[in-house]
């Protein structure tokens, strides 16, 4: 936006490099395994994207954790 001034840089935020890691239910697809629950672990800018897909597919998430350390 022109006359716009903005601080610091773009790409030091917090979140940049987490994981989130994540337990499915309920989720009927042909490339995953027919179990009743499995977990995926993303990165945190792909967290919502990967709740979009799974939600439409039908699956359920038993939690949603941000991993320690990543």
């Amino acid at each position: 936006m022109a006359g716009m001034v903005t601080t610091g840089t773009t790409g030091t935020s917090a979140y940049d490099n987490r994981t989130v890691s994540m337990e499915v239910t309920c989720l009927c697809r042909q490339d995953v395994m027919k179990r009743s629950k499995y977990t995926v672990k993303v990165p945190f800018n792909r967290m919502s994207k990967t709740m979009q897909l799974t939600n439409r597919l039908g699956g359920k998430f038993s939690y949603i954790k941000l991993l320690p350390g990543s």
